[in-house]
C-alpha cells in the first residue's frame, strides 16, 4: 500500500484514485454488453451457460426456486443463527419505518395540490453471492420495499453448484419473498429488467454487486428503475488522534475482503501510525480466511494518506466520496464531510456494525456517486403522484398570465387552451 503525502500529493492523488474507478468500469463494458446479447438471444440457455461458466454447475436446476427447497435449505439453519436473522429483520424494520412518506396537501386560494407515494408494483432484490453469500443484502432490500408498499418483491443470487445458501433462503422465507430464482451477475440484472428466460420483469433494481452488476444496472436503467450504483465495497478511514493500528487493520479487511476490486484507505496525521498500520496488516493478514482476497484489494486499490492539515483531508474524502467513511478521533470533523455514502462517528461504531445490526441501510453508492445519490431506503421504492385542482377564481387571477407567458415562448395552442375556459363559471 503506498503512502500519499496529502499537501504534497493532492492532485496527483485524486486523479490515482479516479483513473482507477474509470479504468475497472472500461474493462467491463465490453464483456457485460455480450452478456446482454446473448441473454436477449437464447434466454434460459444463455443462463444456464453463464451458471455453468461462473457458478460452478455441473447440471442444470430450475432457475426458479421451489418453496420446498427454500424450507430444506433452511432447516438446515441452527436456532441461534434464524434469531439472528430475524433480529436483524427487526432492527432495520424499526429504522426505516419512519422513512415512509405521508400524503401532502399544499393549498392556496382556489388551488389545491395533493402529492402521494405510490409504490412500484414489481421490485428485485440481487443478493450478491460470488465471493460470499449476503442475507443481509436481501433484509436490506427486502425490508424497506415492503414498507414501501411494493407488493411483489423477489430476489435472486448465484448459487454455487446449483445449492442455495441456507442463511439466504431462511431470510427468504422470514421475509416472505414473493419468489426466489438462482441467478447471478449481469445476466441476472438483464433477465429481471426484460423478462427474459421466465423470468418476471421488474419495475426496480436494488441491492449490491461486483462492477458487472453495477455496468448492468447502469445499462438497463430506464428501462426499469434502480437504486444506485452500488459496486465494489468502499471504505476510508479518517483518524485524527492516536487508535490502535491493529483496529484500522481490521477495519480495512473487514471491506477488502468482499472483493478484490474493493477500496480501502487510511487518512492519519501521523506517519508512525501509517506505519504502524502497514506493520499490522503484515503480521494479521495471515490469520484472515479470506487472505488471497483481501490481499489483491491492498495492493491494488488501498492506500494510505499523511495529512498535515484536517481541511486537506476532509476535501480529499469529499472528492473521493467513498461508500462508507469512518472518523476515529474529533467528531465534530464529520459534520463537514457532505458526499460519504454513510458515516460511522466515533471508536466502537465500525463499518462492520452498520453492515449487519445497526438498522441503517447497507445498499450505499460507490464509485463517487456519493456526490448526488443516498443509500437505499423506502422511498426509493415509490413515485410521487401529484393531483391538481384548479377553483375558478384561481384561474381568473392568474388564467391571463399563463397564457401570455405560453405566447411568450411561441406555443399559440397552450395560450388558447387556457383562454377558451374564460367562459367557463
Amino acid at each position: 500500500m503506498k503512502i500519499w503525502h496529502l499537501e504534497k500529493e493532492y492532485d496527483s492523488f485524486i486523479a490515482a484514485i479516479t483513473s482507477a474507478r474509470e479504468e475497472r468500469k472500461a474493462g467491463v463494458r465490453d464483456k457485460v454488453q455480450a452478456i446482454r446479447a446473448e441473454v436477449l438471444e437464447k434466454g434460459e440457455a444463455a443462463l444456464m451457460a453463464y451458471a455453468r461458466q461462473f457458478d460452478g454447475w455441473t447440471q442444470d436446476y430450475p432457475l426458479k426456486v421451489s418453496r420446498d427447497e427454500l424450507e430444506r435449505a433452511a432447516a438446515t439453519l441452527g436456532k441461534k443463527d434464524e434469531a439472528i436473522l430475524k433480529g436483524m429483520i427487526e432492527n432495520v424494520t424499526l429504522f426505516h419505518r419512519s422513512q415512509k412518506q405521508r400524503q401532502r396537501t399544499y393549498r392556496r386560494q382556489g388551488l389545491k395540490v395533493v402529492e402521494r407515494s405510490v409504490p412500484v408494483e414489481r421490485a428485485l432484490v440481487y443478493v450478491p453471492g460470488g465471493k460470499a453469500s449476503y442475507p443481509s443484502s436481501l433484509v436490506m432490500g427486502a425490508v424497506p420495499a415492503r414498507i414501501a408498499g411494493v407488493k411483489e418483491i423477489y430476489a435472486t443470487t448465484p448459487a454455487h453448484g446449483g445449492a442455495l445458501n441456507p442463511h439466504v433462503a431462511a431470510a427468504a422465507l422470514l421475509l416472505n419473498i414473493t419468489g426466489v430464482y438462482r441467478i447471478g451477475g449481469a445476466q441476472a440484472i438483464y433477465a429481471f429488467a426484460y423478462g427474459a428466460a421466465g423470468a418476471p420483469r421488474v419495475d426496480m433494481i436494488v441491492g449490491p454487486g461486483n462492477a458487472y452488476v453495477e455496468e448492468a444496472k447502469r445499462d438497463v436503467y430506464g428501462r426499469v428503475g434502480i437504486d444506485m450504483l452500488a459496486g465494489p465495497s468502499e471504505l476510508v478511514v479518517l483518524v485524527t488522534e492516536p487508535f490502535p493500528p491493529a483496529i484500522l487493520a481490521w477495519d480495512l479487511f473487514s471491506q477488502a475482503e468482499h472483493d478484490e476490486m474493493a477500496t480501502v484507505g487510511l487518512f492519519s496525521p501521523s506517519k508512525e501510525e501509517l506505519y504502524g498500520v502497514l506493520q499490522a496488516i503484515e503480521r494479521l493478514i495471515s490469520s484472515n480466511k479470506r487472505r488471497d482476497i483481501v490481499e489483491r484489494a491492498l495492493s491494488t486499490n488501498g492506500f494510505l494518506v499523511h495529512y498535515t492539515e484536517v481541511e486537506a483531508a476532509l476535501a480529499a474524502i469529499d472528492a473521493i466520496a467513498p461508500e462508507h467513511l469512518e472518523v476515529i478521533g474529533d467528531e465534530t470533523v464529520a459534520e463537514k464531510i457532505r458526499y460519504s455514502g454513510i458515516t460511522y462517528v466515533g471508536p466502537h461504531t465500525c463499518v462492520s456494525m452498520g453492515d449487519y445490526y445497526i438498522g441503517t441501510n447497507h445498499v450505499l453508492p460507490t464509485g463517487g456517486a456519493g456526490r448526488f445519490s443516498s443509500g437505499l431506503s423506502v422511498d426509493r421504492f415509490t413515485k410521487r403522484q401529484v393531483l391538481v385542482k384548479i377553483e375558478g377564481s384561481f384561474f381568473r387571477k392568474y388564467g391571463e398570465d399563463a397564457a401570455r407567458l405560453a405566447d411568450t415562448e411561441g406555443f399559440y395552442a397552450h395560450g388558447e387552451a387556457i383562454r377558451a375556459r374564460k367562459e367557463l363559471p
